[in-house]
């Protein structure tokens, strides 16, 4: 005999959408799904610039239906949320002061507007990687890939008149790009995409070509390219954020964090969430660490197993 709340449970195929206003004419787009009386989760995805849609129903193999209640929420300006970059570049104009802040309130927004007191929080570090030459002696493949990314802006300088850009000014370079996105330009959209893609993958069949555009994922290059260079250049050099600083306010909750890295990421190296993880430490934050042999992508094999063994500790932790 099951109890009408987990009757009631629905799976991802069955999720419920809906939409809320956040002012100024935007709003996000959600969806729940699992148990209504379940341990409740926040799914937030990548890019930034991705969407829900992006992620091909995967949470489903890290929370069972019937025990969590999923909260995945398309960030503003992206996939169903509106305005989205996705539909028009002229919508960028409306997300130039996009921050983690903002980000942050939308998420507290919703959580609000669902009536969760607590939610798990289930994510992934992604806001790109600008490597500099450097980065990537002795792989020939990855030194073409940077060359291919770096020729347009240095082009860009030249067009403008500019002194030569240097393939380390990762500011200048990551401003010239951005100027190009927001202006529309498709060749600089699809090759900022294009490039970390193809750090991501590890099926040398899904590499994408930066000199031909595919109008299947153009959409979604349009959005992350978009995110990527605005929030880089306001994190980084505009109003800098020290994440790192923050991690005390996460003493007052006592709140466990789990960390899963994978050794071979080239999107988001394996020294920065050592950073976090000894940042954790010196906070006095209770939180596990697993460096596993892995890329970047939560698809592969030995990522996707210890992500599913930290929710299931979780699971055991939260005595449900």
């Amino acid at each position: 005999i099951m109890s009408s709340a987990v009757c009631a449970a629905k799976t991802v195929n069955d999720a419920d959408e809906k939409v809320l206003e956040i002012g100024d004419g935007m709003t996000l787009w959600y969806r729940t799904w699992g148990n209504p009386t379940g341990l409740p989760v926040l799914f937030v995805h990548g890019g930034p610039g991705q969407c829900v849609a992006d992620y091909k129903n995967i949470n489903a193999k890290f929370f069972e239906h019937d025990r969590y209640f999923v909260v995945e929420v398309d960030q503003r300006g992206t996939g169903l949320s509106q305005p989205s970059v996705r539909k028009d570049f002229r919508h960028m104009q409306r997300y130039l002061d996009i921050s983690l802040e903002q980000m942050s309130a939308d998420f507290e927004s919703v959580r609000q507007c669902l009536g969760i007191d607590r939610w798990l929080i289930f994510g992934v570090e992604e806001f790109g990687a600008i490597y500099a030459r450097k980065s990537f002696d002795g792989n020939a493949r990855r030194l073409k890939e940077f060359d291919t990314f770096f020729e347009l802006a240095a082009k860009e300088a030249t067009h403008r008149g500019e002194p030569e850009l240097d393939p380390n000014d990762s500011e200048r370079f990551i401003r010239l790009y951005d100027s190009l996105i927001v202006s529309g330009d498709r060749d600089a959209i699809w090759r900022f995409y294009v490039f970390e893609n193809n750090l991501m993958v590890e099926d040398p069949s899904e590499l994408l070509d930066p000199h031909k555009i595919s109008e299947e994922e153009f959409a979604e290059a349009q959005s992350v390219s978009f995110f990527e260079a605005r929030l880089f250049l306001k994190g980084t050099f505009e109003d800098p954020v020290d994440l790192l600083g923050r991690l005390h306010l996460l003493q007052a909750g006592s709140v466990p964090t789990w960390v899963v890295q994978g050794t071979g990421d080239e999107v988001c190296p394996e020294k920065f969430a050592q950073m976090l993880v000894a940042g954790l430490a010196a906070a006095g934050i209770p939180h596990k660490a697993h460096f596993i042999d892995a890329g970047h992508k939560a698809t592969s094999d030995g990522m996707g197993i210890a992500l599913k063994a930290c929710v299931d500790e979780f699971w055991t932790n939260s005595g449900s």
